[in-house]
């Protein structure tokens, strides 16, 4: 058992299935993906939605629980919830400061302290291919986040120029600045056999910071099956 700013957690089956239990003091306060609730102690109350900026921008989509944000809070009596990521990987731990936020792809984000303020962002470049995997959230202010991976991890420290294919990048610290290319030379025909990914897409990063990547990735295990799915 692990203990960050006061909360107890713990990560267990890890890397394979990681679940995430948090271990909550009375009156303790954070804010989950409501999506990922797999279980919970009678002590712990759901409270109300967070509201996350621009979410209007989505109107119909945004109704969608993997986007949906509740407040979390054990009431009287300590009490424990587990949560478990849409695929199966490892989870990590990162704590926010004021200097360094996060940018995560929301499929990834898990769970955060209610100190936390988080605005939604989308990339319009990347939903011409996947509409789901252009939203990720810009997590600011300080307290800790936990996040999933399909797969396993690998953190990257960026310190001039980085290439990124989108479908692998989880989240990356917002002291990087990035813009979204294809790369001359690849032609995304020939590299993608679905229709739920984009392979010729990359994060192209500059400065300095940190960035997490996955070691696998979900629609090209999609991609591998769909042949023999009839």
């Amino acid at each position: 058992m692990v203990e960050s700013q006061g909360i107890n957690y713990q990560i267990e089956h890890t890397p394979e299935a990681a679940v995430l239990i948090l271990n909550l003091k009375p009156e303790q306060t954070i804010f989950i993906r409501t999506a990922t609730l797999a279980a919970r102690d009678v002590s712990i109350q759901i409270g109300k939605i967070i509201p996350t900026d621009d979410l209007r921008m989505t109107e119909g989509f945004s109704s969608h629980s993997y986007l949906s944000i509740n407040e979390v809070q054990a009431v009287k009596i300590p009490g424990s919830l587990y949560l478990c990521p849409d695929i199966l990987g490892d989870i990590k731990y990162y704590q926010i400061t004021p200097e360094r936020g996060i940018i995560i792809q929301i499929f990834s984000f898990l769970a955060c302290g209610n100190n936390v303020q988080l605005r939604l962002l989308a990339s319009s470049m990347i939903k011409q291919f996947s509409q789901r995997d252009s939203f990720f959230f810009h997590l600011v202010g300080i307290g800790e986040l936990w996040a999933s991976f399909y797969g396993n991890i690998q953190e990257i420290l960026v310190e001039d120029n980085y290439l990124i294919q989108v479908s692998y990048l989880v989240a990356f610290e917002d002291t990087l600045s990035y813009e979204i290319k294809s790369l001359k030379g690849l032609d995304s025909q020939g590299l993608h056999s679905g229709n739920l990914g984009n392979y010729n897409m990359f994060f192209h990063f500059q400065g300095r910071g940190k960035l997490w990547i996955q070691s696998r990735y979900r629609y090209a295990f999609l991609d591998f099956f769909a042949p023999f799915i009839h």
